[in-house]
C-alpha cells in the first residue's frame, strides 16, 4: 500500500512524450475508483512533465500537467509513464529528479516503458522489474547489471514496475 494509513496519498503521474493512454488510464483509475467506492479520498495525484507544459500521448491527445520536473512538492510515490521511443529520450531534468526522488525516500514507479527512465536515472540498482515485453531485450542489454523479469508487474519493497496495456490495472490492485 502507497501512503501512511489514515492519510490521503499523494502520487505524481510524470508523463513521458508518447506515453501510453491505456496503461495511464489502468495505473490511475482503481485510485479514482477506491476514493468513489470508499467515499473518502484515499487518494490525489498531479501530472507532471519534464518542463510543466502539455505531454501527447501515443495516441495524439495531449494532457494538461501541473507541475514540471524538480518540483519540491512531497508526494508518497511517483510513476513513471512512458511508451513509445522512450529510449530515445533525453530528459536530463527527469532523470535528476527521479534521483533526487530516490534519495528522499519516495515511492518509485513505471507503467509501459517508463521503467527505461528508472533504469537510466540509476534508481533501480538492487530492485527486480518489468517492463513493456517489446522493450524487455533491449532493457537488458543497455542494462546488464539491473535484474528485468518477464512478469506482468514487478513490486520491490519501494519500487513498482508494471508492463504496458492492463497490467498497471493487476499491479494497483494487488
Amino acid at each position: 500500500m502507497i501512503g501512511a494509513p489514515g492519510c490521503t496519498a499523494r502520487i505524481g503521474f510524470y508523463l513521458s512524450p508518447k506515453f501510453s493512454m491505456m496503461a495511464f488510464a489502468s495505473v490511475i483509475e482503481p485510485l479514482r475508483m477506491a476514493n468513489q467506492l470508499s467515499g473518502e479520498a484515499l487518494y490525489s495525484w498531479v501530472l507532471l512533465s519534464s518542463d510543466g507544459r502539455p505531454v501527447a500521448c501515443s495516441n495524439g491527445i495531449a494532457l494538461s500537467v501541473e507541475q514540471a520536473a524538480g518540483c519540491r512538492e512531497r508526494f508518497d510515490a511517483v510513476f513513471a509513464c512512458a511508451g513509445l521511443d522512450v529510449h530515445r529520450l533525453e530528459d536530463a531534468p527527469g532523470l535528476d529528479w527521479f534521483r533526487a526522488l530516490a534519495t528522499r525516500g519516495t515511492v518509485l514507479g513505471a507503467v509501459c516503458t517508463g521503467t527505461w527512465l528508472l533504469a537510466r536515472a540509476g534508481v533501480l540498482e538492487g530492485y527486480r522489474a518489468t517492463i513493456h515485453w517489446e522493450h524487455l531485450a533491449g532493457v537488458r542489454e543497455q542494462f546488464p547489471s539491473l535484474v528485468f523479469s518477464a512478469e506482468l508487474f514487478e513490486i520491490d519493497r519501494d519500487r513498482y514496475t508494471c508492463a504496458g496495456g492492463t497490467a498497471p490495472l493487476d499491479m494497483m490492485l494487488s
